[in-house]
């Protein structure tokens, strides 16, 4: 696949720019796009290149079989756990600290090594309790 930005990729990579807090399947993002002329096969095709940039990441949403992309804003979202609102669909970042012990918890309890960028915790923020 190319490596630049066509008005596609650019429109799409916008779109998630705009919703950095946010979680979106691809049809949610085409269905968000239908102003323009890009189809779902183009959502699917551009939001792998843009994972495989290390642009967006990829999600699946306890209870559902389907996918999910969000915008990687800053180093700190690639190296964060993610908390998700099951209620309003926020995204937000666990506080480093608390995220640090408790993956050096597990490990010495459990032998088991999580991967910060792969983990979705999902719950009710505080907004929505």
């Amino acid at each position: 696949m190319a490596n630049y930005m066509t008005a596609q990729r650019k429109q799409l990579f916008a779109f998630l720019q705009e919703n950095p807090d946010r979680q979106f399947s691809a049809k949610q993002i085409a269905d968000s796009l239908s102003g323009s002329s890009v189809s779902l096969s183009a959502v699917y095709r551009n939001l792998t290149y843009l994972q495989e940039k290390g642009l967006i990441n990829r999600f699946t949403k306890e209870g559902s079989r389907e996918i999910f992309y969000q915008y990687i804003h800053s180093e700190d979202c690639r190296n964060c756990i993610h908390m998700n609102c099951i209620k309003c669909g926020r995204t937000f970042h666990m506080n480093a600290h608390i995220a640090d012990r408790m993956l050096k918890d597990i490990s010495r309890v459990d032998g088991f090594q999580i991967r910060k960028e792969k983990s979705v915790l999902y719950g009710i923020c505080k907004n929505c309790i």
